[in-house]
């Protein structure tokens, strides 16, 4: 009888361990998941930041009425001239946010558009869910007109398209999940090029 005890305690102790072992790979696995996540939003935002950064220094730039420079400036729009190659030519320069679209399991998921001159819009970024845009007069408040624009604000967050788990929680039947994501705010963005108002 103690043989047969001994055997169902052995086996309730070895499903014990096989447990903890499954548990421990699962959380692993997760924060390894999480962790490439992670990463692949905080690339691809500094892309994105590093592409936009360049083309909005050169707002206006060689342009003959640099107050002219912003063509359209919406909150998750903008359209400028600029001669973004220093060939001589002015270029059409629009940046611009679609709506969420969907296949996803991120229901935020925009795509993030850049284009020169009206040809084929290129995809900037997928994974965009915030592209906003604020633009400022010299003294910081709400620029009125497009001439008065001297500073622009941008707030930009990418997210993954899926959920990563962030915790596994004690009770062993909930895991906090989410997406992953990067923000960036550009507080005072503004171009060389444009001619100071006062």
């Amino acid at each position: 009888m103690s043989i047969v005890l001994d055997l169902i305690g052995s086996i309730v102790i070895a499903s014990f361990v096989i447990l903890m072992g499954l548990r421990l790979n699962q959380s692993i696995s997760g924060n390894a998941d999480a962790s490439k996540a992670n990463l692949n939003v905080q690339e691809s935002l500094v892309d994105i930041v590093r592409t936009i950064e360049y083309d909005f220094r050169k707002i206006g730039y060689n342009v003959p009425d640099p107050q002219n420079s912003i063509v359209v400036n919406d909150s998750n729009r903008i359209v400028f001239r600029a001669d973004m190659n220093r060939d001589g030519v002015i270029d059409t320069v629009e940046w611009y946010v679609t709506n969420p679209i969907g296949g996803f399991p991120n229901p935020n998921i925009r795509k993030l558009y850049r284009r020169v001159n009206g040809s084929p819009e290129v995809g900037a970024a997928l994974g965009v869910t915030q592209f906003k845009l604020k633009y400022l007069n010299q003294d910081g408040g709400l620029a009125a007109f497009k001439s008065q624009i001297w500073i622009i604000e941008m707030t930009l967050k990418v997210e993954s398209p899926y959920k990563v788990q962030d915790a596994v929680i004690v009770d062993q039947t909930y895991q906090e999940m989410g997406y992953a994501a990067a923000f960036w705010r550009q507080t005072r963005l503004a171009s060389r090029n444009i001619k100071r108002h006062g």
